[in-house]
Order: structure tokens, then C-alpha cells, then sequence
């Protein structure tokens, strides 16, 4: 095999590549990445609110710091390392009254992950949520301050300030939804699921919500939203108790999200084939530029691609030496290609290859 690219070296608390170096604080269990310190601040609040909105609790205690670190290694390289980070936090246990009340000590698990050639830190945090009525995020440090922050949706990336439209029965909570990927100042998250986050700190930092855990379908007593936004219905299950595995990653830098999205939580699949020839060690037998990918199928004998622009400005999609037919959604031909055909900003476009070039 061919030696590996950039290969993982690392310590009891360091990992680098020769791409990123990541360094865990003793201290507080954060980690840096090529000196920007204190990502993965874990920020455990709490919340009054339902379903629908988060809302403090009149007296509210915020933790944000452990009670106990201890930093080990798991894997050191060359392909892979591993620093595995336990923290012990001291957590209110629910909320009574308006207040926050009760002790409990919640170990919080997070193994870090750096692979090779990649300029990622994939993130594992796991805990047994004992607690109730409470909001856990975790804070990163930007680069720069950030006065916006570009988050995928569903085939665009929206670019949203930092603060939110309110009203005189709702306030305006900055909180927003992000599909897979969210970039500002110079960093971008990427999760599994998580969808939620705030520019927070005046845009300093980004806040990724990895448990929200309320008792109420609605509420009709917030803070933030003192009318119902549904029936004041019990909702025991919102409480997310029990072990909890949450899953993101971070980069630092202008990388292209759609692939760094792709690279973190889209593992290859490996199938066994009948039929013979030779492939090579590395290359491509499709390749498409100029919009993101969505879907590869064959439909009826040719092979089918759906791409996307999300972007604001007419784009060229290019198929690498490939003609064929851009199809509607029901699939009847609307025009030919040749290697390549415009795409309107926003557009979704699908094109079926004629297998026969």
C-alpha cells in the first residue's frame, strides 16, 4: 500500500498530523486546535422553557466548569489517534420554583478524534443524563468575531445575524436550526443531529446545543414566552434521560463545509462485487463540479445525478466527459448536455447520463 499521507503522531494530551494540532487542556478538558484554545467549553444552564422555546428559570445556576479532568490516549497513530477526556461536573438537578435545586455528579465522556491528511477533529461526547429541565451546549472560540453565521438548510446555506426576530409576546432568541454544518469567523461545527446553535459572547463564540431537556409539550408561564404555543401537555420523554451520545467535529480555516460535512459522518461502504478487470489504487469514475451531489441512482437503465446549487449566483455544473439529458422531477427529457450546463442560483438540476459515452 501506498504510505499514508500526513500521518497521526501524538502524546498523552496532543495529537498532530502536520495539518492540525490538537492539545488538551489538563485544566477544563477543552482542546485546542493550531493554538485557538478552549473548544468544546461544555456550558450547562437551565431551562424553563417546553418544546417549542428554551426559557431560564428565574434564578438560574450556570456551570461551566468540571470538577475533575483526566486525559488519556487511546490511539496514538499512524492512520488514527485518540485522546479520550473525562470530565465530572457537579449539576443542578432540576428546577423547583422558578430555581434550580438539588446536586448531582455527572460524569461527561469525550473522545477527540484526528485522522490522516484530514483537518478535522471529530468529537464523541457521551454521559448518563441523571438531570432534568436543562440546557448543555458546548462553546468554541472563533478566529475572528463574527456579525453573521452561513448554516446549511435544506439544499441552500442561509446567512443569519446575530440576533432574531421578536415580538410583544415572544422575545427574539437567537438560537437557529443548521442541517448538518454552521460557519463563522473563520470555524465551522459539524454534527450528526444536534441542529441547533448560537452565535453567542457578541459573536466571539459558537454555541452547539447538544441536550435540550424541558417537561412540557408548552408552557404558559416563560420568561421568554409567557402565552402557549400548543396544549399545556406533559412531555416526559423531551427530558432526554439516560446515556446520551452526542457526535460533531470542527474545523478551523475556509474549508469547503459540503465536504467537510461529507468527510466527518459519511463513512465509505465497502460491497463485494462478481466481474473481473483492474481498478486503480486511486481515482474517480464520476466527477462533478461546480454544485453539491444529492442523489446517484439508476433509473431505467441509465444512471441518474441530482445536484444542487446553494449558493447565491448562477453556477456551471461539469461532468467530467459525460453528455446526456437534464430530466424534471417526473423524469421527461427537457434538454441535452455536453459535459456541462448552467445552473440558476438555488437551482436543483437532474441529469441522466447517456452510458454509451
Amino acid at each position: 500500500p501506498d504510505p499514508v499521507s500526513h500521518p497521526v503522531a501524538g502524546t498523552q494530551r496532543t495529537l498532530d498530523n502536520g495539518l492540525v494540532r490538537l492539545e488538551v487542556s489538563p485544566d477544563d478538558g477543552t482542546f485546542s486546535v493550531n493554538g485557538l484554545a478552549g473548544l468544546d467549553r461544555l456550558v450547562d444552564d437551565g431551562d424553563d422553557g417546553d418544546t417549542y422555546n428554551y426559557s431560564p428559570p428565574a434564578r438560574d445556576v450556570v456551570v461551566d466548569q468540571p470538577l475533575a479532568v483526566d486525559v488519556a490516549a487511546v490511539e496514538l497513530g499512524p492512520v488514527r489517534g485518540r485522546l479520550r477526556i473525562m470530565r465530572r461536573y457537579l449539576w443542578p438537578e432540576r428546577i423547583v420554583d422558578g430555581a434550580r435545586r438539588g446536586d448531582r455528579a455527572v460524569d461527561v465522556v469525550t473522545v477527540v478524534e484526528l485522522r490522516a491528511g484530514e483537518e478535522l477533529v471529530r468529537v464523541k461526547t457521551a454521559l448518563d443524563n441523571t438531570c432534568r429541565d436543562h440546557r448543555l451546549r458546548s462553546w468554541f472560540p472563533l478566529p475572528a468575531a463574527a456579525a453573521v453565521s452561513r448554516a446549511e438548510c435544506a439544499f441552500a446555506v442561509v446567512e443569519r445575524g446575530l440576533t432574531a426576530e421578536g415580538g410583544p409576546h415572544e422575545y427574539g432568541l437567537p438560537t437557529f436550526p443548521c442541517r448538518r454544518f454552521v460557519s463563522a469567523g473563520g470555524l465551522t461545527l459539524l454534527h450528526e443531529g444536534l441542529l441547533e446553535y448560537e452565535l453567542v459572547d457578541e459573536g466571539r463564540a459558537l454555541a452547539l446545543t447538544l441536550l435540550r431537556c424541558t417537561g412540557r409539550l408548552s408552557g404558559t408561564d416563560m420568561a421568554y414566552r409567557p402565552w402557549p404555543a400548543g396544549p399545556p401537555l406533559p412531555a416526559p420523554g423531551a427530558q432526554m434521560a439516560g446515556p446520551q451520545v452526542l457526535r460533531y467535529a470542527v474545523h478551523v480555516g475556509d474549508g469547503d463545509p459540503y465536504a467537510l460535512a461529507d468527510d466527518a459522518f459519511l463513512p465509505l461502504e465497502v460491497v463485494v462485487a462478481g466481474g473481473g478487470g483492474h481498478l486503480r489504487s486511486a481515482g474517480a469514475a464520476l466527477g462533478v463540479r461546480g454544485a453539491e451531489v444529492s442523489a446517484v441512482v439508476r433509473r431505467g437503465g441509465a444512471l441518474e445525478i441530482r445536484v444542487f446549487n446553494p449558493g447565491s449566483e448562477e453556477t456551471i455544473v461539469s461532468i467530467d466527459g459525460r453528455r446526456g439529458w437534464l430530466v424534471d422531477l417526473r423524469g421527461r427529457s427537457l434538454e441535452p448536455f455536453d459535459g456541462s450546463f448552467p445552473l440558476r442560483a438555488w437551482g436543483i438540476a437532474t441529469a441522466r447520463l447517456d452510458d454509451s459515452n
